[in-house]
């Protein structure tokens, strides 16, 4: 019965999703409706709610609730209640008015998103027109809606971290390792900004690196998430952007530093400080256009040489591709350069309806290291990435109780890696050269024989609706269609005898030349329930996704170039979300959660070698580098559940302590296939990704925050213990056993992953120095990662069982603020990694640490150039060093 019923989901989904001319003209509908009036609004939005009573404590009916400067507003019910929903998150001031009564109004009303503030007031009867009385309003240490972990992090507080982007931000949010959230792999995470998802389906990673001048609120939820959030196993990372000031605001910023270390051994060249090594400028615009027509712009250029630096001791290719020696010249390896643009842009037609548009394009060139290239730089590849999404959406209300927002949404990432742009430069070197090295040294010559590009497009409409049905109950529904288009052209240049030592691209379709262009889709849709008792708060929710990917499945796996296929499956996946909320004190809740959470593999892994081909002359290395796709992998599949506590444990502190457990199912994994007798390259293996793997996490939380309140100073201090274990922490690690001598066999127990932290504390220190200046000092400690000990290439124990050192950094912000007329001027400085500690990111497996290793002492001299010790010294090993800032900012 229940396969019936999802046969035939799947065939009624696959059938509305066909007719694809109707598709298209709906989407060219939606977008001339939202282009025409190009404004914007943001994705999500809070809630505030209370009563309102007279002296005496009877409920006032008819009082006038709104938020002062805006459109936003409500009125009591006869029993004094007030809700006022699609509030943008941020600080209000809330005024209560009625004739005949006092007017009051309550500042620095904080409104998160998703949660509910409340604000209850009392009124007393005036006989002076016009009286006010002003109350700064407090907000709770403890949020009684709150059914999951979740972290909001607003802009202030963001402007006073010593933090470069969004993910410094979050790595300091409890539960989160590197990237890592609550133990699971990187790509488990999914990125929005205003409620649309910027992550890029082909790695799972997001598209754009957020910068952090245009955040208004950053929303972390590493629990249990509601049903409208999906595509994601790990956590949700909600960006809600700035909105145009109501009067016109500008402001320039400027930073310039270098990194200052004493570890020149290991850093070579960075002793040679400049104070333009990094850079970072940033220019911001808000204001009115007309009355209800506001805009925001910021623009931010930055360039960081970085602190590896490789040296030209070589060229990279000469005419008789010989060895050529070059000028010794110092050349950055592991630079960045990126140029962001945020454009945003609201129209309010009137009190029931808003129109909106924001854009954001980013333009990033960077390097990333390789240490075989260190002596030869110029033959390395370049990384190039070009992001760019518009956003265009309607807010509508019905009434004080109800309102719907919907959007259209196109984003394109573009990847590019090589040497030259033009894939024929002769320029290249021959193809071997690399591999003519001597043993223990560094690349005498020859360049990257790589050329890769891509790019992702991705088109969404999304819809949702919310009625507050009665002053308890709220139902949230919606959808979201997404449609999108990757392209991969992945190309391993020749030049040989063969191409008469010309540069060539190899035939189409073959294991160096690898291309397709592909266009999966998907639907969700969801319903989500919230009911706020006085002492009980119910979310509840549903969450259904389907997954087309339109890609082909080799029926015979021993004959991957011969078989017939047939077109895969979809995958269609039903997930129940339930949290609960409960004071067990006037000061104190606990929640409990619990939900199914699924996401497909990043789309990588879905089309990878659609050749299918093969290349012996490479071995078992062929197994690795060439491993196929399959487009029919299943979603990969959690199941969590969490319970906390939050405590108010004096005035301005707050306690919350949170016990979670993941159990993991269909990661993924590969397998080996053999090419079956009589077929070309027969008794030859070939990878294939499959849902294999699994894991299971758990630990808790403690996080203690002090806010400010009356006195000079906040603190904050999270401490997180985790176990996080499962078969393989790569999904091609089935394809790196099998590179092994002699191969090994796949795990077939449970071992630590190699994210798996045990201990990991963060802590925060902000003092504020009157009005005028303001210090933040924060501290990271982390226990090591695991890493599998190895003595003379054989591993001596299970695999992942030994700890790499433990880590600790210090970074520092500081603020002055000195007021020029009308103008303000703050001088700025960061120190990040205060005390220049080497933090070992990576360590060799005989000993455990990153400065030494056994091969030192035996193998025979470096038969190159460089000596053993250079060849074993591993900058790209240690966290960055001390890295100095020094600017300001003017502004208006």
């Amino acid at each position: 019965m229940v396969e019936c019923g999802r046969n035939l989901l799947r065939e009624g989904v696959s059938a509305m999703f066909c007719w694809e001319n109707a598709m298209k003209k709906l989407k060219f509908f939606i977008g001339v409706i939202l282009i025409l009036p190009c404004l914007l609004l943001p994705g999500t939005s809070g809630k505030v709610k209370g009563r309102v009573t007279d002296e005496n404590g009877s409920p006032l009916a008819g009082v006038n609730v709104y938020l002062e400067g805006t459109y936003i507003g409500a009125s009591t019910d006869m029993d004094g209640n007030y809700v006022i929903l699609n509030i943008p998150p941020g600080i209000y001031t809330l005024v209560f008015s009625m004739i005949g009564y006092e007017t009051r109004k309550y500042r620095n009303v904080k409104v998160q998103s998703d949660l509910t503030t409340i604000i209850n007031a009392q009124l007393s009867r005036t006989v002076i027109e016009g009286q006010e009385v002003v109350v700064v309003a407090e907000t709770p240490i403890v949020q009684k809606d709150l059914t999951s972990t979740e972290y909001n992090i607003s802009s202030d507080v963001i402007e006073t971290l010593p933090v470069s982007d969004i993910q410094d931000v979050l790595n300091l949010q409890a539960g989160m390792v590197d990237g890592h959230m609550r133990g699971g792999r990187a790509t488990e995470i999914n990125y929005m900004i205003d409620g649309i998802s910027i992550n890029d389906a082909y790695g799972g990673t997001p598209a754009v690196l957020v910068e952090n001048d245009i955040v208004q609120e950053l929303k972390v939820v590493s629990g249990t998430f509601n049903a409208e959030y999906g595509q994601a196993q790990s956590g949700i990372v909600d960006i809600s952007t700035k909105e145009g000031a109501d009067k016109f605001t500008m402001s320039f910023s400027s930073m310039f530093g270098d990194y200052v270390s004493s570890h020149t051994r290991i850093f070579e060249n960075i002793n040679v400080l400049s104070p333009v090594a990094y850079m970072e400028n940033t220019l911001y615009l808000s204001g009115p256009i007309l009355k209800k027509l506001r805009y925001i712009v910021t623009f931010k250029r930055l360039k960081d040489e970085g602190y590896i630096y490789g040296k030209n001791f070589f060229l990279p290719s000469v005419p008789n591709d010989s060895i050529a020696f070059g000028d010794g010249s110092y050349e950055p390896m592991n630079h960045d350069e990126r140029y962001s643009l945020f454009f945003k842009i609201s129209y309010r037609l009137n009190s029931s309806n808003k129109l909106f548009v924001t854009s954001l394009f980013q333009k990033r060139d960077y390097s990333a290291y390789d240490h075989m290239f260190k002596w030869n730089p110029g033959g390395l590849s370049k990384h190039y990435e070009r992001s760019g999404m518009v956003i265009f959406g309607l807010n509508h209300v019905f009434s004080e109780r109800s309102f719907f927002n919907l959007k259209f949404s196109y984003s394109k990432k573009s990847y590019n890696r090589y040497v030259f742009k033009d894939s024929t430069d002769e320029r290249y070197s021959t193809d071997d050269r690399m591999r003519q090295t001597p043993v223990y040294s560094f690349y005498t010559g020859g360049t990257d024989m790589a050329w890769f590009t891509r790019y992702t497009k991705t088109g969404i409409v999304k819809f949702d609706y919310t009625n507050q049905i009665t002053n308890i109950h709220q139902i949230k529904a919606g959808f979201e269609y997404k449609t999108y288009e990757l392209m991969l052209h992945d190309i391993k240049l020749k030049k040989n005898p063969e191409t008469n030592f010309e540069v060539r691209v190899p035939p189409p379709n073959t294991a160096d030349n690898q291309y397709y262009l592909v266009k999966p889709y998907e639907f969700s849709a969801f319903i989500q329930t919230k009911s706020e008792y006085e002492d009980f708060i119910l979310n509840l929710g549903v969450r259904l996704d389907y997954f087309d990917s339109r890609g082909d499945i080799i029926i015979d796996l021993s004959r991957p170039k011969t078989s017939d296929t047939r077109k895969a499956k979809p995958d269609i996946q039903i997930s129940p979300r339930i949290g609960m909320a409960y004071p067990i004190t006037d000061k104190g809740v606990m929640h409990i959660s619990y939900g199914h959470f699924f996401q497909i593999p990043p789309f990588e892994y879905l089309y990878a070698n659609p050749s299918r081909s093969v290349n012996p002359e490479m071995g078992r290395a062929s197994v690795l580098a060439y491993p196929f796709g399959n487009p029919e992998l299943r979603s990969q599949k959690t199941v969590a559940f969490e319970i906390g506590l939050q405590q108010e444990l004096a005035e301005n502190v707050g306690l919350d302590a949170t016990a979670y457990y993941k159990d993991i199912r269909n990661l993924l994994g590969t397998e080996i296939n053999t090419i079956a007798p009589r077929e070309e390259h027969s008794g030859v293996d070939y990878g294939r990704f499959i849902n294999l793997d699994y894991g299971q996490v758990k630990g808790f939380t403690l996080a203690i925050e002090k806010r400010p309140g009356g006195s000079n100073f906040g603190v904050s201090l999270d401490y997180t213990y985790q176990v996080a274990k499962g078969n393989s922490s790569d999904p091609r690690s089935v394809l790196i056993d099998n590179m092994a001598e002699p191969p090994k066999e796949p795990e077939k127990q449970m071992v630590y992953l190699d994210w798996d932290q045990r201990h990991t504390i963060n802590a925060s220190f902000t003092y504020y120095f009157l009005r005028d200046m303001v210090l933040t000092v924060i501290g990271r400690y982390g226990s090591g990662q695991p890493y599998t000990p190895q003595a003379k290439e054989v591993t001596t124990a299970l695999k992942n069982s030994d700890r790499k050192p433990s880590t600790l950094t210090f970074d520092m912000f500081f603020r002055y603020l000195i007021p020029i007329g009308k103008c303000r001027f703050r001088f700025i400085v960061k120190v990040l990694n205060v005390f220049d500690r080497l933090n070992e990111k990576n360590v060799y497996s005989d000993s455990g640490r990153a400065g030494f290793t056994t091969e030192l002492f035996r193998g025979g001299e470096a038969q190159g150039y460089n000596t053993k010790k250079e060849f074993f010294t591993r900058p790209d090993w240690y966290s960055p060093p001390r890295l100095v800032q020094i600017g300001f900012e003017v502004g208006l």
